[in-house]
């Protein structure tokens, strides 16, 4: 009996040590947990590449120098370009005044012509040269020399119309040249004043032969945010800025597609498209680049002057076949420079007088061939 009752009690223990044992919560596998992990840095990765996708949308395993400015930096520097003051105008042949001498009516004159020689005449002290002045300037000069014949003489000079500040709009307008800038002549003005945008036939239909995506207009070696499209076709005001002296607008034609190949080459200029054209392939139309060329930072800039994305390719790597060609598409322009490429407004200021060049030459050629 006693025997019965000790196996009883030993069964007993070993059972409730069985459940006591069962309820204690075993350590997950450390593998699950290092498996969460990899997952977690999976999808970091895949966000960081998404992210940098939105960016690399055209061609990817190219460098980029410029990927463009935001809708807010373009807003917040076309309303800069509006309320700009302006400095202290420098006058110059051809611009008219209105000038008055205070207590002396019979010496006032309307519509003083500033004339070739940077002289205008007046009545007393005959031609005095004030091209080159500011108009506070001219009027102490007016002044001094009419202290010969007054006392005191006070001098007011009034603006009447300017000649000597100007802009050029070239390409497909009607009438391309150059005119006068007047006191408010905005962009949208300019159209006007060139006699609107060329028309053509093609294929039996009257189009528009203006490419207004790829229009622009430079200042200086900067090319200003106006978007042409925004302006004409939806006629936004932002993008009406009032034009200052020797701004240039070129608006090119929209049946051509022309690539551009500036810098360190043989024979820079301007070469017609041709499906899967290549950047080695156009580099050959231009006769192969120069001894002094930096062939490891090539630059392709691809969209409007105004806001383009600007790719980097390393040409020296192409032709070892250790980096792929790049593809080349309607109005890119590529750029070799001589030395180590800088940022996006240094690039900028190195290719706007070579492109000014090659559009002039190309514009003189389509108007003797009656384009």
């Amino acid at each position: 009996m006693l025997f019965i009752k000790i196996i009883f009690k030993y069964l007993l223990f070993l059972l409730v040590f069985v459940l006591c044992t069962g309820c204690i919560p075993s350590p997950k596998p450390e593998i699950n947990l290092t498996k969460k992990e990899t997952n977690k840095k999976e999808i970091s990765v895949k966000r960081n590449f998404e992210e940098k996708e939105k960016y690399v949308v055209i061609e990817k395993d190219f460098d980029i120098l410029y990927t463009g400015k935001t809708e807010n930096e373009i807003k917040k520097e076309l309303l800069l370009l509006h309320f700009k003051k302006k400095e202290n105008y420098i006058i110059g042949v051809g611009d008219k005044f209105n000038i008055f001498i205070y207590g002396e009516p019979e010496l006032n004159i309307k519509g003083a012509v500033i004339k070739p020689d940077g002289t205008m005449t007046m009545q007393l002290i005959g031609d005095v040269k004030i091209a080159g002045m500011t108009i506070n300037m001219a009027m102490k000069e007016l002044s001094i020399k009419l202290k010969k014949y007054l006392i005191n003489p006070i001098v007011s000079i009034i603006l009447y119309e300017l000649k000597s500040e100007s802009f050029t709009i070239l390409g497909k307008i009607n009438e391309p040249g150059t005119y006068a800038i007047t006191n408010n002549t905005k962009v949208i003005d300019t159209i006007a004043m060139a006699e609107g945008l060329s028309i053509g036939i093609f294929e039996n239909n009257t189009v528009e032969l203006a490419n207004l995506e790829h229009a622009y207009i430079r200042r200086d070696n900067k090319v200003l945010p106006v978007n042409f499209i925004e302006l004409i076709r939806k006629g936004n005001p932002l993008h009406n800025i009032p034009l200052e002296d020797k701004d240039y607008i070129y608006i090119p034609s929209a049946l051509n597609n022309e690539v551009y190949v500036l810098g360190e080459v043989e024979e820079p200029g301007h070469f017609g498209f041709k499906e899967k054209m290549t950047l080695i392939q156009l580099i050959t139309y231009a006769k192969g680049y120069k001894t002094n060329a930096n062939i490891n930072e090539v630059a392709i800039i691809r969209g409007n002057l105004t806001n383009p994305i600007v790719y980097i390719a390393n040409l020296e790597k192409m032709i070892e076949g250790k980096q792929k060609d790049f593809r080349i598409k309607p109005n890119d322009i590529v750029f070799i420079p001589s030395s180590k490429l800088g940022d996006w407004n240094t690039v900028l200021s190195l290719i706007m007088p070579s492109l000014d060049a090659v559009l002039n030459t190309f514009l003189v050629k389509k108007i003797l061939e009656g384009d």
